[in-house]
């Protein structure tokens, strides 16, 4: 039944149509705090949290929450200055908190975290579980926050790229009662990218099992998470995951083909652009075409699931600041896709 997905997927991946509108940009206001999160018998992470101004001004009125992952050889702030979600939550008013990976030099997996490059461990079946390993910290973390801010429960989201986007995966399995929708980005399905029919992930859910909205963002060009690991095993997941959840019953309550598509043309800049060298950044088209933003396709599967496919970009986080790693300055604004999304689903 599933099988399907794949080929709608790959059928998205050429698309053309209507520009995407830069947004404007206003410089943080708030402040950046750092901390360390330790639980017993959990793993001990460190983190970044962005407290807007407009949050700290108004500590009383309930906000937001948005859990960002990052990606394998980078770190809290690197993340944060990259993505400029920090902007974003200046302008809507969210929370916004980086979990950060362990760093251990020369070694890998089980021998120490992050195998060397601050990858979280996502592929471990420890780290797969809920209340146990990296799920366990990331959710205590997110409560830690909760409990020190005046969050609204029914908007705590979680978001990430690459590593960060298959640990995105695993902590929609592994929380649904946590997190509001999700957002994995070049990440890929749960149980290490396998779970293409989406029953291990609803396992996982257990007595917490809901619908988790959920918005699958790849590349068609990615070199490091190729759109058939990475998008459509992450689609197929997301759907079968929510059509169990929502009833108990595989019943295509939740379609395995779109429901509506929207294309979305290249928008020119003023060549030549970024190419995108430099601090740990992957060579990007859309620079050397001189692209202001990349062509993308939004395909919608019910109310439920939403996939992005960027045509043309790499593995890097769109629309973003060149000061981090792994970003292209390139549009479309994945900040702002992510939060759109977001918005639309409490």
């Amino acid at each position: 039944m599933r099988v399907r997905i794949g080929l709608v997927l790959l059928g998205l991946l050429a698309a053309l149509a209507v520009p995407a509108a830069a947004a404007p940009r206003e410089a943080p206001q708030g402040e950046r705090q750092h901390g360390t999160f330790s639980a017993p018998g959990l793993p001990t992470r460190s983190y970044a949290l962005y407290v807007p101004g407009s949050v700290a001004a108004r500590p009383k009125k309930p906000v937001p929450l948005l859990v960002y992952l990052h990606g394998c050889n980078q770190t809290a702030d690197d993340a944060a200055t990259g993505t400029r979600l920090e902007e974003l939550a200046e302008e809507r008013r969210f929370l916004v908190l980086f979990p950060e990976q362990t760093k251990a030099e020369n070694s890998s997996y089980p021998v120490a975290d992050g195998n060397g490059t601050q990858c979280w461990n996502w592929y471990h079946p420890h780290h797969q579980v809920r209340g146990t390993g990296e799920p366990g910290t990331i959710a205590a973390m997110t409560r830690d926050v909760m409990s020190r801010f005046r969050v609204d429960p029914d908007r705590v989201w979680v978001a990430g790229i690459s590593a960060g986007g298959a640990m995105t995966s695993v902590m929609a399995a592994t929380y649904p009662d946590l997190y509001a929708a999700a957002a994995p980005i070049a990440g890929c399905a749960f149980r290490s990218c396998s779970d293409a029919d989406g029953t291990a992930a609803y396992a996982a859910m257990g007595p917490q099992a809901r619908v988790v909205p959920t918005l699958i963002v790849q590349s068609d060009t990615d070199v490091v998470d190729n759109v058939v690991m990475g998008g459509v095993s992450a689609l197929r997941q997301a759907v079968s995951t929510n059509d169990l959840a929502d009833d108990g019953q595989d019943n295509g309550s939740v379609p395995d083909a779109p429901t509506a598509t929207e294309q979305h043309a290249a928008v020119q800049g003023t060549p030549p652009g970024d190419p995108c060298v430099g601090n740990k950044r992957l060579p990007c088209a859309g620079g050397v075409l001189g692209l202001a933003s990349y062509p993308y396709t939004v395909a919608e599967f019910g109310p439920t699931v939403t996939a992005v496919v960027l045509h043309g970009a790499n593995h890097a986080w769109t629309g973003g600041n060149p000061e981090g790693s792994f970003v292209d300055p390139v549009g479309p604004s994945m900040a702002h896709l992510v939060l759109d999304f977001f918005a639309a689903h409490p």
